[in-house]
């Protein structure tokens, strides 16, 4: 396996800075520190080159906030805008490339062009080909992100950089806490490299008929429900060494009769619907726009998101119901051609 090193010169420099300060705004050139940063971009990015290549940086302190994801409460780590998220864009600009080298084609998080839609429609492939096994079975690892072992997962990055320096960054912003916190740009592609070599045991081992990874989502397909089950028991001892832990929901599917529930879709051999949480999301989200007397673009963009979803599944007569009919109704004028 190739290590690279040699990848100081690219993190600090100062376009590559510059760079991650772009991308590190987008969404949020309200925040008081961007708007900082706008004021004299060559003075605080400059100030952030110094702090790397001096290595005086060090990952600022948490400000942690426990907030509901949908029907989960997460606890949230936010790090300052400046220097933080800066230079975790700056790091990764790099070393995200390099992660990603070596990653199995049905691993979708955080990597280019491998989102949820990639996702949806390489499990779709698989459920309506002739071929397709007759059961699949879904497991999720329990409290993901607080689980990663520190130890474990600096020994994993060390399998694809060898950069002293840049190793010297990674380890900071890894041991600024106990596991990967969630919100920081970097856990997320941390993450999909700390099951990396997991999936390629499954594939090279454990070999079912499919395999399909978002984050800890995980979707096995076999032929039978007792390999399954021999295969959730094989992974469950697999990733007991590296702190992680199967949750008690573990589910399996007889694909005919029930479909699969994947990445906020249910596959069957002949259509993929939306997972109902979402298809009511979008329906308490129009019904709520029907009762405004106004629609403001935050609250359009809001619906638009959905459609997207939408878009890639049996889902449209939904769609045109809830929302679009709905909607033209209340705000022609506004919304024409929109939804």
């Amino acid at each position: 396996m190739k290590r690279y090193g040699n990848l100081w010169p690219q993190i600090t420099d100062l376009e590559n800075i510059k760079l991650a300060h772009k991308q590190a705004r987008r969404g949020k050139s309200f925040y008081s520190e961007v708007k900082m940063v706008d004021a004299d971009i060559d003075r605080y990015t400059k100030e952030i080159q110094t702090m790397l290549v001096n290595k005086s940086f060090r990952t600022s302190a948490y400000e942690v906030e426990d907030r509901f994801d949908g029907r989960k409460m997460r606890r949230i780590y936010k790090l300052p805008y400046y220097p933080d998220r800066i230079v975790q864009h700056a790091l990764l600009n790099v070393i995200g490339p390099i992660l990603v080298r070596g990653f199995i084609r049905d691993t979708f998080q955080s990597i280019p062009g491998r989102g949820t839609h990639d996702a949806m429609r390489r499990v779709k492939k698989l459920v309506i080909s002739a071929d397709c096994p007759k059961y699949a079975l879904k497991v999720d690892v329990e409290k993901y992100y607080p689980s990663v072992n520190n130890i474990f997962m600096k020994e994993s990055i060390r399998r694809k950089i060898k950069c002293v320096d840049t190793l010297w960054l990674v380890d900071d912003i890894i041991n600024s806490i106990e596991g990967l916190p969630i919100g920081n740009y970097t856990s997320q592609h941390f993450g999909n490299l700390y099951l990396n070599q997991f999936d390629w045991w499954v594939k090279q081992h454990v070999k079912p008929r499919g395999y399909f990874r978002y984050c800890d989502d995980m979707l096995f397909f076999a032929d039978t429900t007792e390999e399954l089950i021999r295969i959730k028991n094989k992974i469950a001892a697999a990733l007991r060494p590296q702190g992680l832990a199967i949750k008690d929901n573990w589910t399996t599917y007889n694909i005919e009769k029930q479909g699969v529930d994947f990445v906020g879709y249910v596959f069957k051999p002949r259509q993929t619907k939306l997972r109902r949480a979402i298809a009511r999301s979008f329906k308490d989200a129009a019904s709520k726009l029907t009762r405004a007397k106004s629609v403001t673009e935050n609250a359009l963009s809001c619906i638009m998101a959905y459609k997207g979803w939408v878009k890639y599944s049996n889902s449209k007569l939904l769609w045109r119901e809830h929302v679009s009919q709905r909607l033209i109704n209340t705000f022609p004028k506004q919304l024409k051609g929109a939804v």
